[in-house]
Order: structure tokens, then sequence, then C-alpha cells
């Protein structure tokens, strides 16, 4: 029997090194001048490109010039590991494409929704204490807004395995087979956006 444990515990590891997990680190924190607000809603722009590939693994590049932002601060009733969510929203200059960014404990997420999908990669989960790897994150202030900057530094996968399983329950046997596989995109390396949000609601 021994001899059979000492086995598994051999061929678990050789698993999950072949399993494709997103990348994590610890979070460290976010400093941010909205960081203790429960709620508020303020608005800004956002500026920059993300640099992706599309579905069919083709490079795409989504500009924001000026576009309209907000940030958007929902209240955390139970204040479990923060006292509200941060969630940054933009459009792309055609207002095709839209993203949020989130902040919530010492985790986040990022999202597109882009091909008639919502596509995500998140940490903000079980403890909410992990940040995604590829994405350097920085705060800037002055007296009239602070500047979220984002940038990415290595390839990020984004699927949107969350939005078809909200929709499991709603399919029907004659449903687009389309809709049931799981897809993904990829936005590449030294993507940068900038949330230039204004203090005052």
């Amino acid at each position: 029997m021994k001899y059979l444990v000492s086995i598994t515990m051999m061929v678990i590891p050789l698993v999950l090194v072949g399993q494709d997990f997103p990348r994590s680190k610890n979070g460290e924190g976010f400093n941010s001048v909205f960081l203790n607000l429960s709620t508020g809603q303020f608005q800004g722009t956002i500026n920059g490109v993300l640099i992706i590939e599309n579905l069919n693994s083709e490079e795409r590049i989504l500009d924001f010039q000026g576009s309209q932002a907000e940030l958007i601060i929902e209240p955390d009733p139970d204040e479990v590991y923060d006292v509200s969510t941060k969630i940054y929203k933009g459009e792309t200059t055609s207002g095709k494409t839209s993203i949020e960014y989130k902040t919530y404990g010492l985790a986040n997420s990022i999202g597109l929704r882009i091909f008639n999908n919502w596509f995500e990669l998140s940490f903000i989960d079980g403890g909410c204490d992990l940040v995604i790897a590829g994405i350097d994150y920085m705060y800037k202030s002055e007296d009239l807004a602070e500047y979220l900057i984002l940038r990415v530094t290595e390839k990020l996968i984004l699927n949107n395995w969350n939005q078809v399983n909200k929709t499991e329950h709603t399919r029907k046997s004659n449903n687009n087979e389309e809709l049931k596989s799981k897809k993904e995109i990829t936005i590449l390396p030294n993507s940068t956006l900038v949330f230039a949000i204004k203090r005052n609601e």
C-alpha cells in the first residue's frame, strides 16, 4: 500500500506541470486614493493600446484615445476582504470593445467584451490575495485626478468560460454549438493603458 501512495505522489506533480494554469503572484495591495471608499462613481478618460491575438491567432490593435472611462465602487456589505470592489471601465475609440479592470482585497482581474463574447482573467476568488503576474500597475495622484497605469509584461490568456457557465442553464438542445465551446484571446506584452479618473464625483 505504501508503494501505491509513493507512486501516486510522484505522478500528481507531473500532471500539474502539464496543465496550463494562469500565472499569479502574491498581492501587495493597491495604493489608490480611492482604496478606503465603500461606494461612489467617478468619471474620467482612458488612453493607450491593447495588442491582442484574436480567435484566429491574428494580431489586432485596440486603441483607446481619450475615450470615456469611469470608476464604479461597489460596496461589500460583509466587508470580507475589502470594503468595496473598484471597477474601472472604458471603451475603445470606436466604441466596439469595452474593458473592465477590477480590484478587491489584494486581488485583481481584467476582462474584455469583444467578438460578442466576454473574456476574463481573474484572481478575485478564494482568499483574494493573488494578482495577475503579467500586469504591472501603478497609481499616480494629483489634486484633481488619479492615474492608474497598467502595463502588460507577459502574455495574458483570457477566456469566456464564466460567460458559458452563466448561460448553461438557459441552453436548449438546438442552441448554436459555437456558444458551448471555450474560446480564448491573448493580450500581448507591451500593451499599456492609462485610466485618468477625476477625484470628485
